[in-house]
């Protein structure tokens, strides 16, 4: 796959692993449908049935928040456009540490976003792990003086390690994992429809695992986040070649991204009519075996995903020099296992963090950001060129361009141009970051303090 120079508009490699010279994992981003789909067939839409979400509410929440979410998606793609990087550390130094003599700020906002990045990615794996456990630990026999949590946790831990040595997402083994997963959320998912069509119990959910958010719409707002955006725009800049003038259709981001919320509806929304509360017959032991195995199996399959674009824990640079070992990667994954084998008490509220942090992360974030960089910086320049950093005296001095009068019209042209295309989207990025965003995580604070 193609990749751009460090430092080129085209470039993604700012996130690479705490500045130890390693190419992000990112870059490697398979653009493959597993990859593009797989985020929406995860915790969020195995919890539909029991969500309490079903019939008109449910058919609602789904609508909104897939519009909600394709919309995120686009206002991810027009930043990134707009700042010439497509990658996220770039857009929040656009956003709040631009120009020059800014580095301590700048330095803080990288650990900051790879920080809040890692930490997200690392606590869905934990919650991943914990709840694909929590699935299969009624069929595992509790015979040995050993917790079978413990067990269970280790064997499946052990199963995934050789998934997770992969170097990035373009390797096989992530790619083919993918697929799996896919293919294990639809066997779920036909054991599901199977049982609603027989009038069966949906076996879903476990309140041991999960905290007080997850009931209701959020479980919805959930199923619908995603953290791929801004890598899977980056990779498919990185793979158009210098002399082809347009992308292919199947590297089209707009095209991709619009596919993966409309598979992820034609795949949630039935489930809004699984209602798992009034079942008049139990399901046979086989059938509620195979649905505990595939859910599992898909939960588990989608975490070395997650983990391998975790970025790297800041080791030191002298112990990094000392070994070839992959110490961060493998602090990484005994965090992620320590993580999910915790006290119930500390997973149930550990899980309601991740679903807030997912919130903000899909909605919030980008809608703060538009408004910030909009509305509260000065404008980027489109044809005028930006002032040098530093002076070359092999080059023109910008300075007569800069000052151009012809130019400098041009420029304030194309300005107005842009700001009344941007006011339409104005409207709506206020509505998702005041009440969409506000309201949301004010309800979620709220409900998690007994207020209501």
């Amino acid at each position: 796959m193609a990749s751009s120079p460090p430092g080129s508009p085209r470039s993604s490699t700012s996130a690479d692993s705490f500045a130890s010279g390693r190419r992000s994992p990112i870059n490697g981003f398979d653009s493959s449908a597993a990859l593009i789909l797989v985020p929406d067939l995860k915790l969020g839409a195995l919890l539909v049935p029991a969500a309490g979400v079903s019939g008109k509410t449910g058919v609602l929440a789904v609508a909104l928040f897939a519009v909600l979410s394709a919309f995120t998606r686009q206002i991810w793609y027009m930043l990134a456009r707009y700042v010439r990087r497509a990658d996220l550390e770039e857009i929040v130094l656009e956003t709040f540490a631009r120009g020059r003599g800014k580095e301590r700020r700048r330095m803080a906002l990288r650990q900051l976003v790879r920080l809040s990045v890692g930490a997200l990615r690392v606590f869905v794996a934990a919650l991943y792990l914990r709840f694909a456990v929590d699935s299969l630990l009624p069929f595992v026999p509790d015979v040995l003086a050993v917790p079978s949590r413990l067990i269970t946790t280790l064997v499946f831990a052990a199963f995934i390690a050789p998934l997770y040595s992969a170097r990035s997402l373009k390797s096989r083994a992530i790619v083919y994992a993918s697929w799996i997963s896919v293919l294990a959320y639809a066997a779920w998912f036909s054991c599901t429809a199977y049982m609603h069509a027989k009038d069966m119990l949906v076996p879903v959910g476990h309140p041991e695992t999960l905290g007080k958010l997850w009931q209701g719409i959020p479980v919805v707002a959930f199923t619908f986040s995603t953290s791929w955006t801004i890598p899977l725009y980056a990779s498919l800049k990185g793979t158009v070649q210098p002399m082809s003038p347009k992308p292919r259709r199947s590297q089209s981001f707009k095209l991709l991204a619009a596919l993966s919320v409309a598979v992820a509806v034609a795949v949630v929304l039935p489930l809004a009519f699984f209602d798992a509360s009034t079942p008049s017959e139990i399901p046979p032991a086989s059938l509620r075996t195979t649905a505990a195995v595939s859910s599992a199996a898909a939960l588990l399959l989608s975490i070395p995903a997650l983990l391998v674009t975790t970025p790297a824990l800041p080791i030191p640079v002298s112990i990094r020099r000392a070994t070839n070992f992959p110490l961060s990667k493998v602090l990484l994954y005994l965090i992620t296992i320590g993580l999910s084998i915790l006290p119930g008490a500390v997973t149930r509220l550990g899980s309601d963090v991740v679903l807030i942090l997912a919130f903000l992360g899909t909605y919030v974030v980008p809608a703060f950001l538009h408004i910030t960089i909009h509305n509260f910086r000065r404008p980027l320049s489109i044809v005028i060129p930006p002032a040098p950093t530093t002076p070359n005296p092999t080059r023109l001095e910008p300075s007569e361009s800069r000052h151009d009068e012809l130019l400098q019209r041009k420029e304030r042209t194309l300005q107005r141009r842009r700001l009344g295309r941007r006011l339409v989207w104005d409207i709506g990025v206020w509505v998702l970051l005041v009440p969409v965003g506000g309201g949301g995580v004010a309800w979620a604070v709220g409900r998690m303090a007994d207020r209501w």
